[in-house]
């Protein structure tokens, strides 16, 4: 997926949803909050956004803009709407989130995680290409080990979940060599 494309979500789901204003969340949100993401994380078809004021909108942007639709069809990339509870994310996380204006109508914003955010929520969702993921954003020093174990410990999740995922991250065991 590229920025054009993620602009191009927002501008159709803003007008479906007649909102200005949604978060995006999972992997694609780093394409709003980082200049050059690593291409390895940007190979998902889906968008996963959430209109932050009219949330009754989501069955009617899915319809139109989901995997079953015309627009995947012509595009080549779905939106999923899904809210924020999907994700384990840490304390403070919406305080934290990067605004991605679209250029050619600056009053839509998406809203993304910040990268050690989306890492550690990538992370507790424990799939081997969620690991993949957070290890090319380590890789490519788009994240930092010891701000990412912070956000790790900020997870509201039990404290032995926490010591596991913590524990894997320092003895390298998240695949390869996470520097």
């Amino acid at each position: 997926m590229t920025k054009t494309e993620l602009e191009l979500a927002l501008l159709s789901a803003a007008k479906i949803a007649k909102d200005s204003d949604f978060l995006v969340l999972g992997s694609q949100s780093i394409l709003g909050s980082v200049k050059k993401p690593p291409k390895a994380c940007l190979v998902s078809r889906e968008v996963d956004l959430y209109p932050r004021k009219n949330h009754q909108a989501s069955g009617l942007v899915l319809t139109a803009l989901g995997p079953r639709s015309k627009f995947f069809k012509r595009h080549g990339f779905f939106v999923d709407c899904v809210s924020p509870e999907i994700a384990t994310l840490p304390n403070g996380w919406v305080g934290r989130l990067v605004p991605f204006r679209v250029q050619k109508k600056r009053s839509i914003t998406g809203w993304c995680l910040e990268p050690h955010d989306l890492a550690a929520s990538k992370l507790a969702a424990g799939r081997q290409k969620d690991i993949d993921f957070v290890h090319e954003l380590m890789r490519h020093r788009v994240i930092r080990r010891a701000s990412l174990k912070g956000r790790i410990r900020d997870l509201p999740i039990r404290e032995s979940a926490i010591s596991e995922i913590i524990c894997a991250l320092e003895q390298k065991k998240l695949k390869k060599t996470i520097e």
